[in-house]
């Protein structure tokens, strides 16, 4: 394991630039490109490098990185190339080094590529990774590891190979949803197939990682029987790393649906997006409730609200800036399914919005958008919608059939503050031999079913239809 300080490992703490110490029994650093279609999936993984370091078989180290590109999110700024320029432009200009020296390492082009040789982990876009400042590196990366490379299409995929490199990895879910592709001629002709499902359409061997360490088990249950033939695994001591104080209630255990049954759709004139007025008052009484007892999810960090449609999500932001007299970002990550894919909180709430009696679910059908949406939370999932309107649906019929038969479906009608008062919440404090039939029920579950409870095999793809098509899109996330 590399030591902080040798071979361009530093602590994180300030990142400060020092120069690379190399020592001589050292010959030769790796260099590693980490790529990702989108800046919130790409800002996740530096997030958890930061916060975890980099984990081998001896322990844990921090790398010297530096994460490239526009519109780095707040929690990463520290590594970020153009706060790094800054930094380093700033030290210059506070030593006594004479003016002609400070003019020739002042210019901040020739910072950035000193910046980018030193680091020993360079995170960018896919499509920022073509940038020019690539081509002023003296060597290329030995190695290529591109994230979500299943929502890639193949062309933005082959972007930072140019760069040259010995190695790739190619890491992605297949049942997790594709590249947003607008035009359904480009559909047609394949433009929307990844360089990853390819590969595998072809024969390529595909390495499935199957032992999880992220979600609680009771969030795991259900996509691990629904979309990966009862295969994923929960890592050791999961199941307690992620208990949490608000399980000790039925309404926020791992797993949750809320029935809201007099929820009504409708469509914002001219948008092609869909809303649901109930469901975003019931979801802000919720937020509101868990974040008062448990002050620890109040930040956008902990807690997430996902819809797959982009005119609920701004219901959600103006909602909640009217309600609490602030904006959302800091308190609470709000964004649409798509928007979320590659990225993890510890409660997430998801508004499916689709209620009425007769018609479709429109692209909420699309197992894959299912897939993002019920996985995103590492100790709850708190699921919001009309059970009589998705059931229509056979994968939400037996995610609704798995609340029920586990006691966690809640139908609620309106007024709905009532439901999380005082009193009510009190009768839904979970008791001790409930917990522990729960266990053993679960433990049964896993060693009967193997994985046969729900049909198996590849589930149909569904295409979004005309009245959501490419509404789950976060607008313009990806660098341009």
């Amino acid at each position: 394991m590399p030591i902080d300080g040798d071979d361009g490992f530093f602590p994180m703490t300030g990142n400060e630039l020092k120069p690379e110490v190399i020592k001589s029994n050292r010959k030769y650093r790796v260099r590693v490109l980490v790529c990702a279609p989108s800046n919130s999936a790409l800002d996740e993984i530096v997030l958890r490098v930061l916060t975890r370091g980099i984990q081998d078989e001896k322990g844990s180290y921090n790398p010297k990185i530096v994460r490239i590109g526009l519109k780095p999110h707040h929690s990463v700024q520290a590594v970020a190339m153009d706060y790094l320029v800054e930094q380093k432009l700033s030290a210059i200009n506070n030593t006594t080094a004479d003016a002609k020296k400070r003019g020739a390492t002042g210019d901040r082009d020739s910072i950035r590529a000193l910046v980018l040789e030193e680091a020993a982990i360079v995170f960018s876009t896919l499509s920022f990774s073509g940038s020019s400042l690539f081509s002023k590196l003296n060597h290329m990366f030995d190695v290529v590891i591109i994230d979500e490379a299943a929502q890639a299409v193949e062309p933005a995929t082959l972007v930072p190979l140019g760069n040259g490199c010995k190695q790739v990895f190619l890491v992605g879910d297949p049942v997790q949803l594709p590249a947003t592709v607008i035009s359904p001629t480009a559909e047609r002709f394949g433009y929307g197939m990844s360089l990853f499902k390819r590969f595998q359409k072809a024969g390529y061997p595909v390495q499935m990682l199957k032992t999880q360490y992220r979600m609680h088990p009771e969030i795991r249950y259900f996509p691990s029987h629904e979309f990966y033939n009862g295969e994923l695994e929960d890592g050791p001591g999961v199941k307690e790393q992620t208990e949490k104080p608000w399980h000790g209630f039925q309404c926020f255990r791992p797993f949750v649906f809320f029935d809201i049954a007099d929820g009504v759709e409708s469509q914002p004139s001219g948008s092609g997006s869909w809303v649901n007025e109930a469901e975003v008052e019931f979801v802000l009484l919720m937020y509101h409730r868990l974040v008062t007892n448990y002050p620890v999810l109040k930040s956008s960090s902990e807690l997430a609200i996902i819809s797959p449609y982009r005119h609920q999500v701004k219901l959600f932001r103006d909602r909640f800036r009217h309600t609490f007299g602030v904006e959302s970002d800091k308190l609470v990550d709000i964004n649409t399914v798509d928007g979320f894919q590659g990225r993890e909180k510890s409660v997430a709430i998801f508004s499916c919005v689709r209620a009425s009696e007769k018609k479709g679910i429109g692209f909420v059908e699309d197992f894959r958008r299912m897939n993002v949406g019920i996985t995103r939370a590492r100790f709850s999932v708190l699921v919001v919608g009309s059970a009589s309107t998705l059931k229509r649906d056979d994968h939400w019929a037996h995610l609704v059939s798995r609340a029920e038969d586990q006691n966690c479906l809640f139908k609620v009608m309106k007024p709905y503050a009532p439901f999380f008062s005082d009193e009510n919440l009190e009768t839904l404090r979970v008791k001790e031999d409930e917990t522990m039939i729960k266990e053993v029920e679960s433990l049964l579950e896993d060693a009967e079913n193997n994985g046969v409870m729900y049909p198996q095999g590849e589930p149909e793809q569904v295409h979004a239809d005309d009245d959501g098509y490419g509404d789950g899109d976060d607008g313009g996330d990806e660098d341009q």
